[in-house]
């Protein structure tokens, strides 16, 4: 007799926001054709998570409990919505039994194998440059890496940072792209671009139109660990 497999199903580790999480955002369930379970940490402000000296223990302990309880609802992938917690990467996996994938940019690696020469670079397009470290890739940080940020005056930044409760969707995706680019044209040997923050993962199909290079997000992990599990 065949076995039946369970339905998959993702369990999202919540930064404590309100702004729109719009479609192709991690944030918002219908970015999935699955079951997608949220688990808001009350204390995880985008404040306390993007920071360049890392989460506070008090913080850290509220997203263990959090990740045990997605892993007490049998979920079969843990994510995060915020890159910067990669450097929880290690920390996390001994604290759960369940698969768990904190950034998209631990998935660097797999995207070095596309890259032919010594001197070809991954562009890295982050929410905050100054923040961003070699602390938060996961023990993936090397020399290739050519981290970027969105402009902090423009329409997308501002809406993440106060947690504002609209958002013009055009106006972002315009801002991603013009970042997509500029990052770019100051770096030529750029192969590649990985999408750090999961707020940019609405526009990937807009920066890989305009760069013409593989682009990368959590999304597309998802995904493909989704493929490995029995239908």
């Amino acid at each position: 007799m065949k076995k039946i497999s369970k339905p998959f199903s993702l369990g999202v580790l919540m930064l404590n926001t309100h702004f729109p999480r719009v479609m192709g955002d991690i944030g918002n369930p219908d970015s999935f054709a699955f079951n997608v379970l949220y688990e808001r940490v009350s204390s995880a402000k985008v404040s306390a998570i993007v920071t360049s000296e890392g989460v506070h223990s008090d913080i850290k302990k509220d997203i263990f409990e959090s990740i045990k309880s997605l892993e007490n609802k049998g979920v079969d992938l843990i994510v995060t919505t915020c890159g910067f917690l990669g450097e929880m990467q290690d920390e996390l996996k001994k604290s759960t039994n369940v698969p768990i994938l904190t950034s998209s940019l631990l998935t660097l690696p797999f995207v070095r194998t596309f890259i032919n020469k010594e001197n070809d670079k991954v562009g890295v397009l982050t929410f905050d440059a100054k923040k961003l470290n070699e602390k938060h890739f996961g023990g993936h940080y090397k020399n290739d890496v050519v981290i970027g940020d969105i402009p902090k005056d423009g329409e997308l930044y501002k809406t993440i940072k106060n947690d504002y409760l609209s958002l013009d969707v055009v106006k972002s995706e315009e801002e991603v792209v013009s970042s997509a680019l500029k990052l770019i044209e100051n770096n030529k040997n750029i192969k590649a671009i990985v999408l750090e923050c999961t707020n940019l993962s609405p526009y990937i199909d807009a920066v890989k139109t305009a760069t013409n290079l593989p682009v990368f997000d959590i999304i597309q992990a998802i995904n493909w660990f989704r493929e490995t599990k029995s239908i």
